[in-house]
């Protein structure tokens, strides 16, 4: 197994990184930032109340469905 031929581990999960930022449309504060919360799956409060707001337009019946899950 080459190094030059694979990624290494911080280019791939920079990558991973960078592409959810750009999906979610939210950059973290600073590299740092993103380096220390990208391993433990962070979402910002502000991403989660968007999903919770989609959520809640795309399914309104299921509600309280959600609820418990946010």
């Amino acid at each position: 197994m080459s190094s030059l031929s694979t990624p290494s581990v911080r280019a791939h999960a920079a990558q991973i990184v960078t592409l959810t930022s750009a999906a979610w449309r939210v950059a973290p504060a600073s590299p740092r930032a993103r380096a220390r919360r990208a391993p433990y799956g962070y979402v910002p409060v502000r991403v989660l109340r968007r999903l919770q707001k989609t959520a809640a337009a795309a399914f309104p019946a299921h509600r309280a469905v959600l609820a418990h899950s946010w």
